[in-house]
């Protein structure tokens, strides 16, 4: 992944290469309260996962931001659109 791209851009490119993105979406919308939650959740995972690290600190953050996740499932839409 290219270090200039978002947080967002880089959880989107990899949950389409999953092929989670429609899940991830809908899950994303339906939690909407619950987000903060799991934010805390990924924070308190993070150092128990040694390469996915960053990945797992860059969700929180994302999850943490409600204009984030807009942003995120917009992407994932998108993707699941090209």
């Amino acid at each position: 992944m290219n270090k200039d791209e978002s947080s967002t851009d880089r959880i989107a490119h990899w949950l389409h290469r999953a092929g989670l993105n429609e899940p991830a979406a809908f899950l994303l919308d339906a939690a909407g309260p619950l987000l903060p939650f799991g934010a805390q959740v990924a924070f308190l995972l993070n150092p128990l996962f040694g390469r996915a690290k960053d990945s797992l600190n860059d969700l929180a953050q994302v999850l943490e931001d409600p204009s984030q996740v807009s942003l995120l499932v917009e992407n994932l839409r998108s993707e699941g659109k090209r």
